[in-house]
């Protein structure tokens, strides 16, 4: 019978009804969620003998992949792969699936939350009424405001969707557009450095690393409106914290949304006493909704995987056809 670890607390347990797929298909189901923390040598202790992992953010790094010679896929549960050594699991026959496609419409959703929690300030209002105050602080419109989505995939074309409920002139930077998606929504191609100086509201949908560590930089946070507001929902690596934290600080800036950190779980509290901060803990695409789908897919992509079919959302096609065996 073959093994399924599953470390991500958004699953319920074995009997998650959303692996019914593993459990139809014979395989045995261990539940231990780890969460960010674990470090290699305990997760290799842990993944030991199980042929997939549906895995949360902790590190499969070249020494997991390699120590761990039972284990044939790395299921992730979530679109980001930041924490799996990517090329190491394709030299060595591991598969590393991601549930792409099935929190897009979350992670948008959750982009706009931000966004008018920012500009109607709702978290501080909400704290000053809970310690006995009563204000009305003048908040900032969205409506008919320009939006700027800095990376226009499917999370980013999901939040010019959105934008045109509130008639918003949305500018994009986008290296490999869908220009027929910008000519039906009215979105206008521009260079970051535009969209930087144009916009009421930046959000980052963009990947993370390479040459996209520090996207948004002292230089390019000074290109900004001081009205502007910024938000985060891809990657924490896109945002020099140091220097947004100068220009929240400064004045330089209106407010920031943060639902990504550099680190994760932060260690330090930089934004934590700042008013104009919303954070949230990485849980944009998280809903009840998207988690049931993020979940049934990593299942289904583990059991195609072991019939010999290759399975959705494969990041690594390279390694099909040595992949380590059932």
């Amino acid at each position: 019978m073959p093994k399924v670890l599953v470390t991500q607390p958004s699953v319920t347990g074995v009997d998650d009804p959303r692996l019914e797929a593993l459990h139809a298909a014979g395989w045995e189901v261990n539940y231990q969620p780890s969460g960010a923390r674990m470090k290699p040598d305990e997760l290799l202790e842990l993944v030991q003998g199980h042929d997939a992992v549906i895995a949360s953010s902790e590190p499969y790094t070249r020494a997991v992949l390699e120590g761990a010679d039972t284990l044939k896929h790395v299921a992730r549960w979530g679109v980001g792969f930041d924490q799996v050594d990517v090329p190491a699991a394709t030299e060595l026959g591991v598969l590393v699936t991601t549930t792409v496609g099935a929190n897009d419409w979350g992670v948008a959703d959750h982009a706009f939350a931000l966004m008018f929690s920012l500009a109607r300030r709702t978290v501080e209002n909400d704290k000053l009424l809970r310690t006995g105050g009563w204000a009305r602080p003048p908040g900032r419109d969205i409506w008919r405001k320009t939006l700027g989505i800095v990376g226009l995939g499917r999370i980013g074309r999901g939040v010019a969707q959105r934008a045109s409920g509130f008639e918003m002139k949305v500018l994009a930077y986008e290296p490999y557009p869908d220009t027929a998606f910008c000519e039906k929504w009215g979105v206008e191609l521009v260079s970051l450095e535009d969209l930087l100086q144009r916009s009421d509201f930046v959000t980052l949908h963009a990947p993370g690393g390479g040459e996209n560590v520090h996207l948004i930089n002292a230089d390019r946070l000074a290109l900004m409106k001081s009205t502007a507001y910024l938000v985060n929902t891809a990657r924490g690596s896109l945002i020099d914290e140091e220097a947004l934290e100068a220009a929240l600080v400064g004045g330089r800036l209106a407010g920031a949304g943060l639902d990504v950190r550099e680190q994760e779980p932060p260690t330090d509290t930089r934004f934590v006493d700042l008013p104009n901060v919303v954070l949230t803990a990485h849980m944009a695409g998280v809903t009840v909704e998207t988690s049931a789908a993020m979940t049934a897919m990593a299942a289904e992509s583990i059991v195609e995987a072991s019939k010999g079919e290759k399975p959705g959302g494969l990041l690594n096609p390279e390694a099909w056809d040595h992949r380590r065996t059932y």
